[in-house]
């Protein structure tokens, strides 16, 4: 959280203009009159704030604190974070590794149930993407990584989560071809055969 955009929130420059001068902002922060000077010049060039007849917050810069909000109270009132996506089709390589053993018996034994062999690929809204992240941060199951005749296999990381209000976990692998906008489920069962999805239905994923 950018300090000295949070200040300019508190004093309503949402809303209104907001007359303050770089020394009043460092004496208020505790920096230099110099740093709060080169802080506004950045906020203002990454469009966060604009000069007008004072210092205004952009709509940019006030969604940007919006999400923190929303990333703060799912914190303190420890709410699931619920994720928005389309379904897409994969590359094929849930199947292959959810079917060794080394991955395969760990879920069994973390997670309580026999993973299907696939996963539920999701691309995720681009307003949510932010949330993945924040999934990132929160304490995973780990499910570490094994050697075997061919190759060594990365740890993955998972977390358990609902999807069509069924058990499912999402699983962060330290090594993957999909982007950030893509999130893997796995689940005791087919979850397109299950609930006749395809590509391009949408899919709410509770965390």
């Amino acid at each position: 959280m950018d300090q000295v955009l949070f200040l300019l929130l508190k004093q309503g420059a949402h809303l209104r203009p907001v007359r303050i001068t770089t020394t009043e902002i460092g004496m208020e922060l505790g920096m230099s009159q110099q740093n709060a000077s080169k802080r506004l010049r950045d906020l203002e060039e990454e469009g966060l704030i604009k000069k007008e007849n004072g210092l205004m917050i952009t709509k940019k810069g006030f969604e940007k604190m919006a999400a923190v909000y929303s990333e703060l109270k799912d914190i303190f009132e420890r709410k699931p974070i619920e994720i928005s996506g389309t379904i897409v089709t994969g590359l094929g390589e849930g199947k292959y590794y959810l079917s060794m053993s080394g991955y395969k018996n760990q879920i069994k034994e973390k997670l309580g149930f026999n993973a299907f062999e696939g996963t539920l690929n999701v691309k995720i809204d681009e307003k949510d993407l932010w949330k993945k992240q924040y999934v990132l941060k929160l304490e995973p199951i780990l499910i570490p990584g094994f050697i075997d005749k061919k190759r060594t296999y990365g740890d993955l990381f998972v977390y358990k989560c609902l999807a069509f209000d069924h058990e499912c976990a999402l699983i962060i692998p330290l090594r993957t071809h999909h982007g950030p906008e893509i999130m893997e489920l796995i689940s005791p069962d087919h979850i397109r055969k299950k609930y006749h999805k395809k590509d391009g239905d949408r899919v709410r994923v509770r965390v």
